[in-house]
């Protein structure tokens, strides 16, 4: 999976010469936490046939988040009320508090280089780029055409793990990372027809202990019984129950 399949494509903006005061309404308004910063530029769209027929390209410059105007807003707080040298935070301009989010990724990305990249640096947006030259400048500029957040890296698990869809998570205990179990377990649910949206296995101390199966089915006690009678060892969440059953 790369970046392009989960980024968030449908970006609220702002220019570096906007107050505080207009990006903090967006981020109210919108109910986001993150503004790209962007410079506006028009180039003629290669694919249109009419002429004078353009495109924007929106460039970043760097990245307002909703925690820089909330430390702006405690700073102004604290100066001296007689202090005429400090603007009220609310007309100051964005390029006073932006920072230039000079980690980006690209769309073509490694979802789990993203991943690891915002968990390293303790990010919670990674700007997404492709290099485009432009008309009249000497080096490639940052277009941007995405952002990436941790929001978005979660609900692409939860779609991998096949939250979305009905069913039931099914947890089959694989003993010194040995996949036979999970191999019985997904023949017995072919010969069954039970479908399986997703199957996870992910190491622990080096070697994988579990695989964590959706599958789609409400009443799985069918399957719960060919697993028990092939001395599977199995969890499982019943989403109409509190708590984990186990056999």
């Amino acid at each position: 999976m790369i970046v392009r399949d989960i980024m968030t494509t449908k970006m609220i903006t702002v220019v570096a010469d906007d107050t505080l005061s207009h990006a903090a309404n967006l981020l109210r308004q919108f109910q986001i936490h993150h503004l790209p910063v962007v410079r506006h530029v028009h180039t003629p769209e290669i694919e249109k046939t009419e002429q004078g027929a353009l495109k924007t390209l929106h460039i970043l410059e760097g990245l307002l988040t909703s925690q820089d105007i909330d430390l702006v807003v405690a700073l102004d707080k604290q100066r001296s009320s007689g202090d005429l040298l400090n603007r009220p935070w609310y007309s100051q301009r964005v390029a006073e508090v932006m920072h230039r989010a000079s980690i980006r990724v690209t769309p073509t990305t490694n979802v789990g280089a993203a991943a690891q990249l915002l968990v390293e640096r303790g990010l919670n947006c990674l700007p997404v780029v492709e290099y485009e030259q432009v008309e009249g400048g000497k080096e490639p500029q940052n277009v941007l055409i995405g952002l990436l957040t941790r929001s978005d890296l979660l609900i692409a698990l939860a779609r991998a793990m096949g939250i979305f869809e009905p069913g039931m998570q099914l947890i089959i205990l694989l003993p010194l990372g040995d996949m036979t179990p999970l191999a019985q377990t997904l023949l017995m649910t072919a010969e069954m027809h039970v479908q399986v949206h997703s199957v996870i296995v992910a190491p622990q101390n080096s070697e994988p202990r579990v695989a964590t199966l959706r599958i789609g089915t409400i009443n799985p006690s069918p399957l719960l019984v060919r697993l028990h009678e092939a001395t599977i060892a199995y969890t499982f969440a019943d989403p109409l129950l509190e708590g984990d059953s186990h056999a």
